[in-house]
């Protein structure tokens, strides 16, 4: 009989190949690559960004736009960015080719704008790129600031001409009830040929809750979502109200939309996610479902997830030709499955299936998400950002999920998406190899296409942190610096990343600073640890050489770059919080060897 130790190391020994054989699955490879980048500030702290990207000059080569706006539901202003693809080099060319504009004393992109979202699409049928925006928050700005903004690619014989900024393409919004001229407080725009002449038509999601910093807005100023027919030119009329129902326009907090053809008779429908407040739902309103209203009229309306929605996106997972959606959700993010169409001719969908993770799970409110094949095989992944766009939550991180279909399970209700990891540590990669934990919080949006025009998709991740290029290849080494211990409580410190030679860094982070905390980093010139019984921990950051406060909660990281003649050295890192109730609660983190080659 074996005994009770005996039997557990063996139980241990049964499960190790199972579980060990789910590790490590280096299914697609990233390297950070800043070189791809030539710009100034992107994304920061002060920035919060949205992309979108397509080749606006048709030189081969993928563009992208960055419209920005102050971070969280605000009135506040930024100015956006167009990044050219110079050779597969994002290069900033907002001012030679975004600037110009038909209105006296606007600048394009240099003047500032509250933008919540951008599209790309031929609006005048010229075959080329123009550029959308979804403005908001713009009580009392003139109509060209606090309306959505066309940028017509004005093309070119040889150099191309740039962007400019035409008012006129945007009608003047009215109030459904009273009649009179308001901004209205779009959250997104999508761009898809709704009344099947060939032009694309243009469909904003609204909000009206007041989410952090905004007031409720008054019910006669409230413009609800809005529907604009395209004329053939690129010139659009409000037409919401003739074509479709006020429930179909109706949201609370519209996040994200889209225009797709969710019943596959060849017609495109609308999709949107309203969030917050009631009406909280994603919903299809289909285009002439019964083909008794024509074209462009919408005549059914269907709620197809519920929960707590917040964003949306929509693509085939299961290689079915069938439209799936992603919701990026308040508790947990999902996904449904198309499963055919009802008696009505409706899409009907499997049940809303969360995300798979080999340890841990869904890490709270999330933002943006996409839909996209990340490492070529025909199966498309998934890309859940964190950054909440109305509120910072602070803890969470992006998940890159690999959809793991293959062979034979074309159609499957079963499709794994799951989140890749190098190990059960937070050291190693996570979600897939060359990126880590610290390279994924705080993400506003993410871009994913081929940068390069090597035939694979790279990633652009705009963070409150900065942006970052990851070009697909062999990952960058991770490498993570010496854990000296001593931790006290859940505050948790990493240096990992480069080797920390010249060109080659690392990146600091911290992870479960309290909220309303006083927060310390202390840097040492050694290592020797000394109890400190009003800490009731032990510090190894002594002798100290500084003691930096920080004003953060959450997660919070810091790049960590070799200085000229910076060599042969050892610091000390260490972080210390104390949340000031009686008595004085303290955490302090585990102590972290940084050691320069």
């Amino acid at each position: 009989m074996l005994s009770p130790r005996a039997a557990s190391l063996l139980a241990l020994g049964l499960l190790a190949p199972s579980a060990r054989s789910q590790w490590n699955d280096a299914w697609v490879g990233f390297a950070r690559d800043p070189s791809r980048i030539q710009a100034g500030v992107i994304s920061d702290g002060d920035h919060e960004t949205d992309l979108a990207w397509g080749d606006l000059d048709q030189d081969g080569f993928v563009d992208l736009v960055v419209v920005r706006k102050q971070p969280f539901t605000s009135p506040g202003k930024r100015t956006n960015v167009l990044l050219m693809n110079v050779g597969g080099v994002l290069t900033d060319s907002t001012a030679a080719y975004a600037s110009a504009s038909d209105v006296p004393g606007d600048q394009g992109f240099l003047t500032p704008t509250n933008d919540r979202d951008v599209v790309l699409a031929d609006v005048d049928g010229d075959g080329r790129l123009d550029v959308v925006t979804a403005t908001t928050l713009g009580d009392g700005d003139p109509k060209h600031l606090g309306h959505p903004r066309v940028y017509r690619n004005l093309g070119g014989a040889g150099a191309w001409s740039g962007l400019r900024h035409e008012d006129a393409r945007i009608p003047q919004l009215l109030h459904f009830g009273t009649g009179l001229p308001s901004n209205p407080r779009f959250c997104s725009v999508s761009a898809g040929d709704l009344t099947g002449d060939g032009a694309p038509d243009l469909y904003f999601g609204d909000y009206d809750s007041s989410g952090a910093g905004g007031a409720q807005q008054p019910a006669n100023e409230d413009l609800n979502d809005r529907l604009l027919i395209n004329d053939g030119n690129g010139f659009f009329s409000d037409q919401s109200q003739a074509r479709m129902t006020p429930e179909m326009l109706l949201s609370a907090f519209s996040m994200s939309t889209a225009i797709a053809d969710m019943n596959l008779d060849g017609r495109l429908d609308v999709v949107k996610d309203t969030a917050l407040n009631p009406p909280q739902y994603v919903a299809i309103s289909y285009n002439d479902l019964f083909g008794a209203a024509g074209t462009g009229q919408f005549d059914a309306f269907q709620v197809v997830h519920q929960n707590q929605p917040y964003h949306l996106a929509v693509g085939d997972l299961n290689q079915d030709g069938r439209p799936d959606l992603v919701v990026t959700d308040d508790i947990d993010d999902r996904y449904r499955l198309h499963t055919g169409l009802d008696p009505l001719g409706r899409a009907t969908f499997g049940p809303a299936r969360t995300f798979d993770f080999l340890i841990g799970g869904d890490d709270g409110f999330g933002g943006n998400n996409l839909i996209a094949d990340l490492d070529g095989d025909g199966w498309n992944d998934v890309i859940v950002t964190d950054q909440d766009v109305d509120i910072f939550f602070g803890d969470g991180r992006t998940h890159v999920y690999h959809n793991r279909g293959g062979p034979g399970q074309q159609g499957s209700l079963d499709l794994v998406l799951r989140e890749e990891r190098q190990d059960p540590s937070s050291f190693g990669w996570i979600g897939a190899p060359g990126l880590t934990t610290s390279d994924l919080v705080g993400t506003h949006d993410v871009a994913v296409f081929d940068l390069e025009n090597d035939g694979d998709v790279d990633l652009i991740l705009s963070r409150a942190a900065g942006t970052d290029v990851f070009v697909q290849g062999p990952p960058t080494p991770i490498v993570c610096q010496t854990n000296l211990g001593h931790q006290k409580g859940a505050l948790y410190l990493s240096v990992c990343g480069g080797d920390l030679t010249a060109g080659n860094p690392a990146t600091l982070e911290v992870q479960h600073l309290p909220f309303l905390a006083q927060s310390f980093l202390f840097v040492g010139t050694g290592s020797t640890p000394t109890f400190v019984p009003e800490l009731g921990a032990t510090l190894a950051t002594f002798p100290l050489a500084a003691a930096i406060p920080l004003t953060t909660f959450g997660s919070t990281t810091f790049e960590l770059e070799v200085p000229g003649g910076f060599s042969g050295v050892s610091l000390t890192v260490q972080m210390a919080t104390v949340i000031s109730t009686f008595p004085k609660v303290y955490d302090v983190s585990n102590a972290v060897r940084i050691d320069w080659p």
